[in-house]
């Protein structure tokens, strides 16, 4: 393995590699370094067509651009109309989870003043507790 290695090493260092990728990563390593002179125009157009794969583009007419423009446009406002009923959504269920988480607190608040004051509430004797009493059923009839 180690004689790989120093084979490697060897190659990198002398710039001597068979394979096309390598040539690239030198090249790139040239250009990276300064080594290398600016492309010029023709080299870029040839590059160009090299990953464009030489296909001709073709351009489009003010009336095909307007007509896109406006189906992006009719796009655009459909997926900012979505997103502000998903938000206003969001809001209503977040709002809905509280008030129920409210009225479980509610609710087993009762249940504790039920349990606690429970021979207090018999027979409403006790003054004291009479408007305790009433909320506790005011509420219970409603929840």
């Amino acid at each position: 393995m180690s004689k790989f290695l120093d084979d490697l090493k060897n190659a990198a260092d002398t710039g001597e590699f068979n394979s096309d990728a390598a040539k690239k990563i030198n090249a790139v390593n040239e250009m990276a370094d300064g080594k290398s002179n600016l492309m010029t125009n023709e080299q870029l157009q040839n590059s160009l067509n090299e990953r464009i794969g030489n296909k001709p583009l073709n351009g489009v007419s003010e009336e095909q651009a307007l007509e896109l423009n406006s189906k992006y446009e009719e796009e655009m406002k459909r997926l900012k109309d979505i997103d502000s009923v998903n938000s206003q959504l969001a809001n209503l269920i977040e709002i809905e989870d509280m008030v129920k988480a409210s009225i479980d607190d509610m609710i087993g608040h009762v249940a504790e003043l039920e349990e606690v004051h429970g021979k207090d509430f018999e027979g409403k004797v006790n003054p004291i507790f009479i408007p305790l009493i009433e909320k506790i059923e005011e509420i219970n009839s409603k929840y």
